[in-house]
């Protein structure tokens, strides 16, 4: 009995740190996209992508305040989400939302506005909050808005999350036009390619799906684990260890950006021994992925 004491207390230690960890993670990415848009783009009257992006063109024109422009417009969103994704996601998406929609006016008036020339900001806005939204992704987690819409619309018709996330921005850039001069669309492009370009170095190519392989003693207890709650295929491999000469099962499973943490996670509670490697993939065809 003490013995099943310990080990309820060490998972849940283990699973303690582990959120606590995302949660830091999450914090960061928010702070981190709090200063891209106060000092960068709303002093320069830039835009962003997705749901922000439309939040922006509010506050410029209306004016709304620009963190209640994306709780309004988010809000519809994480409904839709939670009636159709994975839970975890949508709850660690809703704190990362959530720490932006207040930080943006508890820090605004303390973050320091430099006067540079636009381009300059446009590059900024792109690099830091790249990082913001990199690391926020690394957590297994996003900003809501444009990431929610396109995880659904992966899930239910099979389109990548690259192709929603491009339509969305082309949107914002075309709607942009209507209300300001070109050289803005411009710049905010701009900022989006160094942005989606810093994301990618930092989640480590975030526009393609993972081919994971998995070794360990524990490969059933894994395997199940990602079909029961990851809802992914998985593929046994007979392999024979050169050195051993034991024979076992290696585990294959294909995942997208937004997963490869959740799938570490399970296998490091499981078999901290395990041998695991992660390779980029350049197309899948398939069930669950595009066509």
């Amino acid at each position: 009995m003490k013995r099943k004491t310990k080990v309820k207390l060490a998972r849940l230690q283990r699973n303690t740190i582990t959120v606590g960890r995302k949660l830091a993670g999450i914090i960061l990415g928010s702070i981190l996209l709090v200063i891209s848009y106060e000092a960068f783009v709303l002093p320069y009257r830039l835009l962003s992508g997705g749901v922000s992006g439309l939040a922006l063109i509010a506050h410029y024109t209306l004016p709304v305040p620009f963190y209640l422009g994306i709780f309004v417009l988010n809000l519809p969103i994480f409904i839709w989400g939670l009636l159709v994704l994975d839970r975890k996601l949508i709850v660690y998406s809703a704190v990362g939302a959530g720490m932006l929609i207040i930080m943006l006016p508890l820090l605004g008036p303390f973050i320091p506005r430099p006067h540079i020339d636009i381009f300059l900001a446009a590059i900024a806005s792109g690099v830091v909050g790249g990082l913001g939204s990199g690391i926020t992704f690394r957590q297994g987690a996003s900003m809501g808005g444009t990431d929610i819409i396109s995880l659904i619309m992966k899930k239910k018709r099979n389109i990548s999350i690259g192709t929603t996330s491009f339509y969305c921005n082309i949107l914002i850039l075309a709607l942009s036009l209507f209300f300001f001069d070109l050289k803005i669309a411009m710049y905010t492009a701009i900022s989006m390619w160094v942005g989606s370009k810093v994301t990618d170095s930092v989640v480590s190519g975030i526009n393609q799906n993972k081919y994971v392989t998995i070794i360990s003693e524990h490969n059933t207890e894994i395997a199940e684990r990602i079909m029961g709650e990851m809802h992914r295929g998985v593929t046994y491999l007979e392999g024979k260890g050169a050195f051993s000469g034991n024979s076992k099962m290696v585990i294959n499973c294909v995942v997208n950006h937004f997963e490869i943490a959740k799938i570490k996670e399970i296998v490091a509670e499981i078999d901290k021994k395990a041998f695991v490697f992660v390779t980029e993939t350049v197309e899948v065809m398939g069930k669950g992925f595009t066509f």
